[in-house]
């Protein structure tokens, strides 16, 4: 005889036992002590985070026979334990996924009339109810919106966006959340004692973070892992059996990206896939611990990551080695490597993830700068330099291309230096929004509307900007492009800013025009006139 699975035989049995879904239990705990229970309901989220659970649970203290007062479900009265075991037939489950069509539904809206046999209320657990068609839906309609007394909807589903508003508008929607890998690793803990089991905290996050915040999903991976006939759950053990890459692998290959190690990172690609391990694995593992070092250079890692310090602590390190640019082009050239080996069968698996690697490692060069009259009559118009802020808006100045010398100059300097200068930026300002355009061309549009050159220090670029824009720009997907364009046409790791007009308090550019104007026509009037006086043997008094 089979044995009972872990998630089965693990779930939740009281409303203290869902994890992470605090939003819905207490809503409806308190629900069930003001009479107020709904007839029809909609459990929306990811699989494994507790709908169906969610809706026994619900069901059970429905018709709990627990004195007044008493908690419910009790899960000892004759209802309670029916429940448990499965044999409650007032409690009903439909599969909308092998039940979607029209004939099932009429069926269920024939038989919804009868009154329950043993429980007060009857139950209908209509799970991933979004695979009902558009006949179906319609013959549920009604039903759902006036059913009888004794009968309670719970409908489930992943996707509720494929649902009609019509279904969803005579519903009560409660919407679940992913479960924190924290949360996750704490009730493995508690399973893997009571089954008799020990394990290392790291294997059991490790787990959690594979579960990818499903309770059910690692579940089933600590069961697959309780069969191997071990004792004691260990990392290692962990990365073996589900057949993960050593994390030591991933920090090397990393570590290979930042120095530019070519040869040493597809050594370590040909390693681990000569060992057995799957090359999809191996490029989820290279995405996720990018995102990770990401996080640290660009945001606030530290918050956001749920991992051990150790882990951490050389994330940190590699984060303070890397050039954000380099990390965020690597990121996305992985990411792009996972798709082609989910979406192809390679007769070279790791084929993608070499290509990734050495285009990821292979520092991109600037373009020699050819002087010619020709390409620099055919250079853009530079863009405008930012508009400092006044009580009143004042016109912007543009300021107008470096003549060919200057340009030819200034880039010679800066791959001789290593320094950016103004016009440097200004002469491959267009190249790089045209290289923008494909990835974002909204952002593209904004950098050469909305947004003017202000200054360059060093391999820090920064923009004025309005402060609705400056957000705009600053969010990661958008940030990340224009780093990783920046980088590839200038051939240097920037850091590009965007400040508000706010926050710049600069001489107006008009005033300073015109005042200097004013100041010259003076100056030459009064030397006009003290000339005519001379010649007239006059004197000029002021």
């Amino acid at each position: 005889m089979a044995s009972q699975a872990l998630y089965r035989k693990w779930r939740s049995q009281t409303f203290d036992e869902i994890i992470g879904q605090q939003h819905v239990t207490q809503t409806l705990i308190n629900a069930l002590k003001l009479n107020r229970i709904a007839h029809a309901y909609l459990f929306a989220g990811p699989r494994g985070t507790g709908k169906t659970s969610m809706a026994r649970l619900l069901a059970k203290a429905v018709n709990c026979q627990a004195e007044a007062g008493a908690e419910r479900p009790c899960n000892r009265c004759r209802i309670c334990v029916a429940v448990n075991e499965g044999r409650l037939l007032d409690l009903i489950e439909i599969d909308a996924a092998s039940n979607t069509g029209v004939d099932d539904i009429r069926d269920l809206r024939d038989k919804v009339g009868f009154r329950p046999g043993e429980a007060r209320v009857k139950f209908y657990i209509i799970d991933e109810v979004h695979m009902l068609s558009n006949s179906a839906f319609n013959a549920l309609l009604k039903t759902l919106e006036e059913p009888p007394e004794h009968v309670i909807f719970v409908l489930a589903t992943t996707e509720p966006e494929k649902i009609p508003a019509t279904i969803t508008s005579r519903c009560q929607r409660f919407d679940f959340k992913r479960i924190r890998a924290t949360d996750v690793a704490e009730r493995l803990a508690y399973i893997v004692a009571q089954e008799g089991f020990t394990a290392e905290l790291a294997a059991l996050e490790y787990i959690a973070r594979q579960g990818g915040g499903s309770m059910r999903d690692a579940i089933s991976l600590l069961d697959q892992l309780t069969a191997y006939g071990s004792q004691t759950i260990t990392l290692e053990l962990v990365q073996t059996v589900l057949g993960t890459v050593a994390s030591q692998s991933v920090v090397e290959l990393v570590g290979a990206v930042i120095n530019q190690n070519v040869a040493a990172g597809l050594d370590i690609i040909n390693q681990v896939v000569n060992d057995g391990l799957d090359p999809r694995q191996f490029a989820r593992e290279i995405v996720e611990y990018l995102r990770a070092v990401m996080l640290v250079k660009l945001g606030d890692g530290q918050r956001l990551l749920n991992l051990p310090e150790e882990t951490l602590t050389i994330i940190k390190t590699q984060a303070a080695q890397a050039d954000a640019t380099a990390i965020v082009r690597a990121t996305t050239l992985f990411n792009t490597a996972l798709f082609d080996l989910k979406s192809s069968l390679l007769a070279i698996p790791q084929l993608p993830l070499e290509l990734a690697f050495v285009e990821a490692a292979t520092p991109v060069t600037l373009p020699s700068p050819v002087v010619s009259e020709t390409i620099i009559a055919a250079s853009p118009p530079a863009p405008r330099i930012a508009v400092p802020v006044r009580a009143e808006p004042a016109a912007p100045r543009v300021i107008s291309p470096p003549p060919p010398t200057q340009i030819a100059t200034g880039t010679v300097g800066m791959r001789s230096s290593g320094s950016l200068t103004m016009e440097i930026v200004q002469s491959y300002l267009e190249q790089i929004l045209r290289e923008l355009e494909p990835k974002n061309k909204t952002m593209a549009e904004a950098l050469r509307n909305q947004a003017w050159l202000h200054r360059v220090e060093g391999n820090d670029i920064h923009f004025i900007t309005s402060e609705w824009m400056k957000a705009r720009f600053e969010k990661p997907q958008p940030r990340g492009a224009i780093h990783e364009v920046f980088g590839k046409v200038l051939g240097y790791g920037v850091s590009v800013h965007f400040l508000s007009e706010k926050s710049v308090s600069l001489p107006a550019a008009s005033e300073t025009s015109s005042g200097g104007d004013e100041e010259r026509k003076v100056d030459e009037d009064s030397e006009a006139l003290i000339k005519v006086a001379e010649e007239l043997g006059g004197k000029v008094v002021k």
